[in-house]
């Protein structure tokens, strides 16, 4: 018995050992992306929520095509709506009905930004029902997004992004940014949604937004070059007056 209460842990060891090693390998081999940022502001109103992520996917350097909507409940992930359909019909409760019918014919909208907009307007009357913030994290819906490839940006955008490149990213990143063949890697982010808590308000806890306590938050994550995701949040800024502060991850 005592040899294999020490067993256990050893092997536990072991995996954990194998995973860093793994991590680290594949981070050298240029699999995992370079970052990881998350930055959120505070809306006035929740209702204002489809609005800035419509606004957010319709900035010109966004790729309408790399929008992805990908569902994860419990473990569960998707990428279209079933586990979150899934989820409110288990509901039993009646006043969700009208939601379930809505989220099945979103599921079945070929546009994924489209989807995504109107995702977030079938939340918000149902907003109360749904809400469990003490499970916040176990249903979250991902709406993926990619800058367009550098070639297929605008002169302007492509300068302003280059110049933000070579003074926040690496030189080899900045040269790799510029060439035909920029790492997908670099280009991508996404933007969460909590049904369970639509107005994602935990972040009030670890940050000061100068704002009541109460006003939602619209979280933005990105995983590339920390130059594109500047360009990003300079542009919400100038188009929407919405400025960003750091949740957690990487800071800028």
């Amino acid at each position: 018995m005592i040899k294999g209460c020490f067993l256990i842990p050893a092997i536990v060891l072991i995996v954990v050992i194998l995973l860093i090693f793994i991590l680290k390998n594949k981070a050298k081999a240029g699999f995992l992306p370079p970052h990881e940022f998350a930055y959120g502001t505070a809306l006035t109103d929740i209702g204002t929520l489809p609005e800035k992520v419509d606004q957010f996917l319709s900035l010109e350097s966004i790729d309408p095509d790399k929008i992805q909507i990908e569902t994860y409940v419990d473990l569960n992930s998707e990428k279209n709506l079933k586990p979150l359909i899934k989820f409110v019909a288990a509901q039993k409760n009646t006043a969700l009905d009208l939601l379930v019918v809505s989220l099945n014919a979103i599921d079945k909208l070929p546009n994924q930004k489209e989807q995504a907009i109107r995702l977030v307007k079938a939340l918000l009357p149902f907003k109360g029902l749904l809400k469990n913030e003490s499970k916040q994290d176990s249903i979250i819906v991902f709406i993926y997004y990619g800058l367009k490839d550098p070639s297929n940006l605008s002169p302007g955008a492509k300068g302003r992004i280059t110049d933000l490149v070579r003074q926040l990213d690496t030189s080899k990143q900045a040269e790799e940014f510029d060439s035909e063949k920029c790492p997908r890697k670099y280009l991508v982010g996404n933007v969460n949604i909590y049904p369970l808590a639509l107005e994602n308000i935990f972040w009030h806890g670890n940050v000061n937004f100068g704002t009541s306590r109460k006003s939602p938050i619209l979280e933005i994550r990105f995983m590339g070059l920390k130059g594109i995701f500047k360009y990003l949040l300079d542009e919400m800024k100038a188009k929407t007056g919405s400025s960003f502060k750091h949740l957690d991850g990487e800071e800028l």
